[in-house]
């Protein structure tokens, strides 16, 4: 069977003030990912990027404003810290703002450089990313602007015989990454008598219909109905998938069903994103010990094999969360993982 492989990158939480877009970073990534693997360079480079996909969400871009209501979050934010930020409080003289200065001087100067800088960089530009994904509008917002694309991205391959995905997903897009890959492979009986969230919320969005049918054709593909024997290939695969930063292992709890499962002990079932629960490598996830907002998560899954962990040193605090995206060992296993994942 002749497979076309798809490759999708999903940037995650951007603690900058500016509209900011992500293809610069894509692009050296896929450089330096291709210049480990020709395979890799070959069976993803042989359309002129047409199988490449590097997506854009959450922040305006450059030279626009927001025309997505994800977008807002850069305004939003700006305001947020121009209203709460340290620097902006401490240079507030109004009579409604006063200072108390209880306890040490010395020991309040040696740690507010650090609280200072989670506080007005990590959580006000940052962590407020996760805040806006975890409430229904912005859940809904985030996925129409990133499901969007990717069915976007898929639409020519159709009449593939396979189709093998690869994502690679950094911070806060691994989480949205996954519900996208969810919403394509996990079996029926995980949503009852309903189609998935992205279907059910958008039918009756006109602007949204050709992404809808797009994504039921692709679940579809995915499981077959009735389901394929085993010995028969499935239209859509997840050839692979990688994640670096990410706070999936805290994002679990957003669900009641995986809270529940968690508290029975009860290992999470990676079937559902299209990762087998035993055989060679399908999934790699990378963190460093000082990324505030990486966690290690392939303890949560009933996996042997197929999801494959690593502590890295992306250079210090000031790189921790970002780094990843140019470490030469990161890269050269994220190639690896791709490469033997290509399919025929």
């Amino acid at each position: 069977m002749s497979a076309v492989n798809v490759l999708v990158l999903v940037h995650g939480i951007t603690p900058i003030r500016e509209a900011s877009s992500h293809s610069r970073q894509y692009e050296d990534f896929v450089a330096r990912l291709c210049a480990r693997s020709a395979a890799v360079r070959d069976r993803l480079l042989s359309t002129n990027h047409a199988q490449i996909l590097g997506v854009e969400w959450g922040h305006e871009l450059p030279l626009s404003g927001p025309d997505t209501p994800d977008q807002f979050l850069t305004r939003a934010e700006n305001r947020l810290v121009d209203c709460v930020s340290h620097i902006a409080v401490r240079e507030d003289s109004s009579p409604d703002n006063h200072l108390l200065r209880p306890g040490s001087e010395f020991l309040s100067g040696f740690t507010r450089g650090v609280t200072n800088q989670i506080k007005d960089d990590l959580f006000l530009l940052g962590f407020t990313d996760i805040a806006y994904y975890c409430s229904p509008d912005g859940e809904q917002a985030v996925r129409r602007r990133v499901y969007t694309q990717v069915l976007e991205l898929l639409r020519p391959f159709k009449n593939a015989e396979q189709v093998r995905l690869h994502v690679v997903a950094h911070s806060l897009g691994m989480t949205v990454a996954f519900d996208f890959l969810f919403g394509l492979f996990a079996p029926n009986d995980h949503y009852g008598n309903r189609p998935p969230d992205f279907i059910h919320e958008n039918r009756n969005a006109p602007e949204l219909e050709a992404a809808v049918e797009d994504y039921q054709f692709w679940r579809d593909a995915a499981n077959p109905d009735p389901p394929a024997a085993d010995a028969a290939p499935k239209r859509l695969v997840l050839g692979s998938t990688t994640s670096f930063g990410g706070q999936l292992a805290l994002l679990v709890m957003r669900k009641q069903a995986l809270v529940e499962r968690l508290a029975r002990q009860e290992p999470l079932d990676p079937t559902v994103i299209g990762i087998p629960m035993n055989g060679p490598p399908r999934w790699k996830n990378f963190y460093d010990v000082d990324d505030v907002l990486g966690f290690p998560v392939r303890r949560l899954f009933a996996a042997t094999g197929t999801i494959q962990e690593y502590q890295v040193d992306c250079g210090g605090a000031s790189r921790a969360h970002s780094g990843y995206w140019s470490h030469g060992g990161v890269l050269s296993e994220i190639a690896s993982l791709i490469e033997d994942n290509l399919g025929n």
